[in-house]
């Protein structure tokens, strides 16, 4: 990255208070801090169980903070590896006439 000089920071800044502020460059967006709830009711089984998957924002965009049930599930995971996560985690039963 290349040193800004005194001389151009002052320009820059001196032509930053000339322009209207409907001309300026808008803040860039952050993304909120949880980014997605997944909510799985399981009907499966004597009674109904709630799972809740929330994914928290990471320093990259594409990944995932991970905490299932109120526990962290994985540090920073990305969107299809929490879907095979869930995938796994509710395997399909048998059939009553299999058994």
């Amino acid at each position: 990255m290349y040193r800004r000089t005194r001389k151009y920071q002052a320009r820059r800044e001196q032509r930053r208070a000339e322009c209207a502020e409907n001309e300026q460059r808008q803040a860039a967006w952050q993304p909120p801090q949880l980014r997605r709830r997944v909510t799985i009711e399981d009907f499966d089984g004597e009674e109904p169980h709630i799972h809740t998957i929330e994914l928290f924002r990471t320093s990259r965009i594409d990944s995932y903070r991970v905490v299932v049930n109120g526990t962290e599930w994985k540090a920073s995971i990305g969107w299809s590896r929490v879907l095979d996560g869930v995938r796994r985690a509710l395997p399909r039963l048998l059939s009553p006439r299999h058994e």
